[in-house]
């Protein structure tokens, strides 16, 4: 028995070494399967991760391409060689922009074959993008959905780039795999400055002018003037001389911008300071006041005020003396009160003043020569200020000379002029306005004035004031003084009754001016979504004797003209008031 346990001792070891070897082959054999399959997989996912990467560039940049064109159709002019709200593949539809974009960036896009590198470019439109805030609120954010703007906002390019695969074809029997990289972009409502705009997208001369022309530009955002128009002669100035001074615009009135669609040189009376300059091409800025809604309601004919007797005012207008509702001409003044006017409101050797209040202008506003146009002191309906709102084709016609009767005339005493305290919405404390440094040292406006309203109505309504309020920074500003219909084609009635205020008088307007035809296909009198053919409103606007021709506030029209050798100074507002649309790369 000791002798079998000693040839088993002495053979066990040597059997145990030969197998331990045979394994440890095994082992070897196992490791160099399991990381060569390591590599391989490495190597395909690597290529995979390289070619997401340049999908997702691809992506980004078609997005970004597809959303400045939806801009472009959302501001009037049709682009992108694409339909809004139509989902397409790049493999039938090679031309537009997206799929250029895509191009570009290395995805032609010829369609997706099997088991066969190849690629496809596939553009939808959502109706909804994770994370895009509401424009709804007290305190609105600074972006926010357009969705309420255009029916169509987002877009979404999804790049599919079908890829050779080396080992990973070994367990899933394909020899090649899909990588996906996505983009979502569109149109946001941007909370942005409005400078003096002009809405036409296409015409010449959108912006033009005619003799010794003199505006200066004070104060406002970095961009003190914006003309959409992609004509290489959207600014036109012929004859005379004088200047577009913008040295004193922008929120350090130290020098500002004016932007054309079009790449157009700098016209010669252009002059800015500072870090202002010319831009060409510079984006279009949509509508700010498409979402500002127009008065739905035709209110009733106007009422006397409740401070007034029957005897002192039978009916509307009524005559009234000084200090009656502010008048101050002692020859008396005719009081308006808003409401429903069917006819034409007309001035000519007369004085007017006007309640605050919404004035729904079935009529003209006419002020002829030797007339007067004033702000009444009058409670009137709370705002603090007129929105005269032009139905149909009726607008304002303002003629030269106009503005020299009574209190108005500055050519002889006496000349008063509408103090500050008027001017003001608030006067202290937080929130009171400021107004300008020139108007301020002069003691108010004279000739012909005009104030829009400050704040909402007191017994509730639309606020055609200032949306921020008495948290304006720059203190409580006017709000809306001229409203035109959406749907007046102004340039296809007969006679041409385009909005107009002529020279030749002194004149202070404070407050937004907006004739803008827009014909939109959202319902009747809306700003969203304007038909072709629309953007026809034209605004001639002349000036007077310098220092007495201002304009503070801002001016959105489809088409401005200056003549007459006007001189005026405009005083713009800095702040974010109102929204306009922003193309955006969103996720």
């Amino acid at each position: 028995m000791n002798n079998n346990a000693q040839d088993f001792r002495s053979y066990s070891p040597h059997r145990r070494s030969g197998e331990s070897g045979q394994t440890m082959l095994f082992v070897l054999l196992a490791l160099s399967v399991f990381l060569l399959g390591a590599v391989g997989f490495a190597v395909d996912l690597g290529n995979a991760w390289f070619h997401r990467q340049n999908a997702r560039n691809a992506a980004d940049a078609a997005c970004t391409a597809g959303a400045m064109d939806m801009l472009s159709t959302a501001n009037g002019t049709a682009a992108g060689g694409f339909t809004v709200g139509t989902d397409f593949q790049c493999s039938g539809k090679a031309g537009a922009a997206p799929c250029q974009y895509a191009a570009l960036n290395g995805y032609s896009a010829p369609g997706l074959t099997a088991n066969t590198p190849s690629n496809e470019v596939n553009v939808s439109f959502p109706s909804s993008v994770p994370g895009i805030a509401s424009c709804s609120g007290a305190t609105p954010p600074p972006e926010c959905t357009a969705s309420g703007f255009t029916a169509n906002p987002y877009m979404l390019v999804t790049v599919t780039d079908r890829v050779q695969s080396f080992f990973m074809g070994l367990i899933t029997g394909s020899h090649t795999m899909d990588v996906r990289a996505s983009a979502a972009c569109g149109l946001v409502l941007s909370n942005s400055p409005i400078p003096i705009l002009v809405l036409n997208p296409a015409v010449s001369g959108s912006l033009s002018g005619n003799g010794n022309i003199n505006i200066t530009i004070v104060g406002g955002p970095q961009k003190s003037i914006q003309v959409n128009s992609n004509s290489t002669t959207a600014v036109s100035i012929s004859g005379g001389s004088g200047t577009i001074d913008l040295t004193h615009g922008g929120p350090t009135s130290s020098g500002s911008d004016l932007g054309v669609n079009a790449l157009e040189g700098k016209v010669g009376i252009f002059n800015t300071a500072g870090i202002g300059q010319w831009i060409d091409p510079a984006p279009a800025i949509s509508d700010p006041y498409a979402q500002v809604p127009f008065p739905a309601v035709v209110p009733p004919p106007p009422v006397r005020p409740s401070d007034l007797t029957a005897l002192q005012c039978p009916s509307i207008p009524c005559g009234v003396l000084p200090p009656v509702h502010g008048c101050q001409d002692a020859a008396g003044c005719q009081l308006y009160t808003a409401g429903l006017y069917t006819t034409d409101i007309q001035s000519k050797n007369n004085s007017l003043i006007f309640d605050p209040g919404v004035y729904y202008m079935q009529g003209n506003l006419v002020a002829g020569p030797n007339s007067c146009l004033r702000p009444s002191t009058g409670t009137g309906d709370g705002s603090g200020g007129t929105t005269f709102y032009f139905s149909g084709n009726k607008t304002i016609n303002v003629t030269a000379n106009s503005g020299t009767w009574g209190v108005c005339q500055t050519k002889t005493p006496p000349v008063i002029p509408v103090p500050l305290s008027t001017l003001k919405c608030i006067q202290s404390g937080a929130g009171a306005t400021v107004l300008p440094a020139a108007i301020v040292a002069s003691g108010g406006l004279t000739g012909n004035v005009l104030l829009g309203p400050c704040n909402a109505p007191s017994g509730g309504g639309t606020n055609y004031g200032d949306p921020l309020g008495a948290n304006d920074p720059l203190g409580e500003q006017r709000g809306m003084l001229f409203f035109q219909d959406r749907d007046a084609n102004l340039a296809a009635t007969k006679p041409l009754n385009q909005p107009s205020w002529g020279g030749g008088g002194a004149f202070g307007l404070a407050g937004f001016m907006y004739f803008h035809y827009c014909n939109s296909i959202d319902g009747p009198h809306l700003g969203t979504n304007c038909n072709s053919g629309a953007y026809t409103d034209q605004l001639s606007l002349q000036g007077g004797a310098c220092s007495s021709t201002y304009v503070v506030g801002n001016i959105v029209v489809d088409e401005l003209s200056l003549g007459g050798n006007p001189c005026i100074e405009m005083d713009l507002n800095p702040n974010a008031l109102y929204y306009v649309l922003k193309a955006s790369l969103l996720e």
